[in-house]
């Protein structure tokens, strides 16, 4: 059995290089994030909300509130 003798340690710039996160897989992550929220977003101001007369569903949603 092989135990601990074939584990070689990493320099410490590659320790740092392996550390860090991807600026642009980052970015394209919150880019993704935050369409999804807007489409969210979209949907609540201007889809229709169901069995209603054309009223959208965020205005349902204040309707039913007050």
């Amino acid at each position: 059995m092989n135990d601990d003798k074939d584990i070689t340690l990493r320099s410490p710039k590659m320790r740092n290089l392996l550390s860090e996160i991807p600026p642009v897989p980052l970015r394209i992550g919150v880019l993704v994030i935050l369409i999804i929220i807007l489409a969210i977003i979209l949907s609540l101001i201007f889809l229709p909300y169901p069995y209603s007369g054309g009223e959208t569903i965020i205005e349902h949603l204040t309707a039913s509130a007050q």
